[in-house]
């Protein structure tokens, strides 16, 4: 989404304080913000750091993305740059903060955030690395005492390997979900309101280096899926494999899924409405056999993706998910 855009943008408000001085850093903040227009605001811009270091400080900073109805305000960021690695951008943002899905307003606060983003040589800017955590999250929607979600910690990072590709590293610990949803979506199963864990390991190929001095947007084009984690009411699932991604947003390929509580993950699909009744006994007597083949009773299975459509095993699911194609 073109949100990412603006994002990654924000580096590049810093590397115009690198110029010296408040002249070329109004004049490399504006270029930054003419490229694009309407994600990017701020109702004032100033230097920060010389001598010992480059930076620049943001106050009422807006990222949005209005084709899609997201907005994100920042009271007031700061990036700064050690004068020894300039290219190297710590970012620091004031808490709480505002945002905007699907129409709704949220508030995001939490103990304690942090981000990185390193670029690399070139007039092009490259995005050579990132990394954000934030420390117990908490998103809330204004006027209601209900929290969306909360997490004692989220960790993500994201470093290129090589031109277009790169390795991510996510996790999420204690994943708090709205009350009573994990009944919504799976209604009499029982299942907890908060999620164990979620990590990831994965390396994604896109047609193009991300870059900030470039107007189009990389589109997502492979997905190798080095590991998917979850763990949930104590039961754990794993999924691997890769997946290309046409220019229309189908994925193509197929996902091992490995658990060795098959039957607990198989009533939550029920339940959710992924596994139709017809199709249970089918499911449950393809995990008891293989089952019976691992001596620790691990069930590995493939989910495939082929043609818009999506499979378990044997059994379909029906249309696969469509990853909106980048706009370029």
């Amino acid at each position: 989404m073109r949100l990412v855009g603006g994002i990654v943008a924000l580096a590049a408000l810093g590397a115009a304080a690198s110029g010296g001085g408040g002249y070329l850093l109004a004049r490399g903040a504006q270029a930054v913000l003419a490229q694009h227009p309407g994600q990017v605001t701020a109702t004032a811009l100033a230097p920060t750091g010389f001598p010992l270091a480059l930076g620049v400080s943001a106050q009422g900073l807006t990222l949005a993305d209005p084709r899609e109805g997201v907005s994100w305000q920042i009271p007031a960021a700061q990036l700064s740059a050690p004068l020894w690695a300039p290219l190297d951008w710590q970012i620091t943002a004031q808490l709480p903060q505002k945002l905007t899905l699907g129409g709704r307003p949220f508030t995001l606060s939490a103990q304690e955030t942090g981000a990185r983003i390193g670029l690399g040589l070139g007039t092009d800017l490259p995005l050579r690395r990132a990394e954000i955590t934030l420390a117990a999250p908490r998103l809330s929607q204004e006027g209601t005492s209900v929290t969306a979600l909360a997490a004692t910690r989220i960790r993500g990072t994201a470093e290129e390997t090589e031109t277009g590709r790169y390795a991510l590293n996510g996790e999420i610990s204690a994943l708090a979900l709205p009350p009573g949803l994990a009944e919504k979506l799976a209604p009499g199963v029982a299942q907890p309101d908060v999620i164990e864990s979620v990590t990831l390991t994965a390396q994604a190929g896109f047609d193009r280096p991300f870059a900030l001095a470039t107007g189009a947007e990389p589109r997502l084009e492979t997905l190798d899926l080095q590991t998917l984690a979850l763990d949930w009411g104590g039961h754990a699932l794993t999924a691997t494999g890769a997946l290309t991604i046409d220019a229309q947003g189908f994925p193509e390929g197929r996902i091992t899924v490995a658990t060795r509580d098959w039957a607990a993950w198989l009533r939550i699909a029920h339940a959710a409405g992924l596994v139709s009744r017809d199709e249970l006994p089918l499911l449950t007597s393809l995990g008891t056999y293989l089952a019976a083949q691992s001596p620790e009773g691990r069930v590995e299975v493939p989910l495939a993706f082929a043609a818009g459509l999506m499979s378990l095993g044997p059994v379909p699911l029906g249309p696969a998910p469509h990853l909106a194609a980048q706009r370029q």
